[in-house]
């Protein structure tokens, strides 16, 4: 009986040693995935492209680093409860050879794919389901945002416009507009394109805002949703502020579009972001005898 005992007890505790030792390689796999997956589009974005702007490479490294941060808070939490399936770990091994293919986008399909198993396999794990959730806003940032937008544009593109032309007549008097061009004189205009578009990091914004959800361990209420709507009414308001004080010449639009103006906007566009959020976050929560 004390044998049986002493061999239950053996069994019990190599067992536990088995379990901790998934799950600390569970853990891994999912961070060595996220953080390779990201270094791999970085190095590619650097060494395969042209040089960006400075708006570009704040705003690129900014969703990044708060995706990354995002991951590791949701790693770090779930602890001993972070299991990966056979299945899970083949997804991720195989959409980890896109870091070795010679284009970014295809690094984020890959994401895309282990983001979407993740979700349809682990409903009912929340850290997981916040990992691939993650992973597809990290995706639809750097990748299915923009081929959407480039879709939809041509579409916003006139309520663009109006909204635009309607805020630059209160500032400029004689702001003319021709199609998808402004002026306010005869020898200088600027045409919004895509690419200058108001509604253009909206997809950053939502990167953020649920990054920052998931580092605090907030859920997506109708108070976070307000706040997200808060945050993208400013960085559009930021934008069209940006695109207006373009108008006026050569000079005025080279320092908002490429120079240090540019960089001041990617920055209050990520406060825009972070700002309603964190405010939301620390509100105190309601109580029945006390509204909110």
């Amino acid at each position: 009986m004390v044998g049986f005992a002493r061999r239950g007890m053996r069994g019990w505790s190599d067992a536990a040693r088995g379990a901790g030792r998934a799950d600390r390689a569970a853990s891994w796999i999912l961070l060595v995935f996220s953080g390779g997956t990201v270094l791999s589009a970085a190095l590619q974005r650097h060494l395969f492209e042209q040089t960006q702007t400075a708006q570009h490479l704040v705003e690129f490294n900014i969703g990044e680093a708060f995706a990354l941060a995002a991951l590791l808070s949701l790693i770090r939490a779930a602890g001993r409860s972070l299991t990966l399936a056979r299945s899970e770990c083949a997804v991720l091994a195989l959409s980890a050879l896109a870091w070795f293919v010679p284009e970014q986008h295809g690094i984020y399909l890959a994401m895309t794919l282990g983001g979407v198993w993740v979700l349809l396999r682990r409903r009912s794990d929340r850290n997981l389901v916040g990992i691939g959730q993650v992973w597809l806003a990290l995706s639809v940032y750097e990748l299915w945002g923009k081929l959407l937008f480039k879709l939809v544009y041509q579409m916003i593109e006139g309520i663009e416009v109006g909204l635009i032309y309607g805020v630059g007549r209160l500032l400029y008097g004689g702001l003319g507009i021709e199609g998808a061009s402004l002026s306010v004189r005869g020898d200088w205009s600027i045409v919004i394109l895509e690419g200058c578009s108001s509604f253009h990091n909206l997809s950053l914004a939502v990167l953020i805002w649920l990054s920052i959800l998931k580092i605090a361990g907030h859920g997506a209420d109708r108070g976070a949703f307000g706040a997200l709507a808060a945050g993208a009414g400013l960085v559009v308001t930021i934008n069209v502020a940006r695109i207006l004080a373009m108008l006026p010449s050569r000079e005025a639009y080279h320092f908002w579009h490429e120079g240090s103006g540019s960089s001041l906007v990617a920055f209050a566009s990520v406060a825009a972001i972070i700002g309603p959020t964190l405010l939301r976050i620390e509100a105190p929560a309601c109580v029945p005898s006390r509204p909110c």
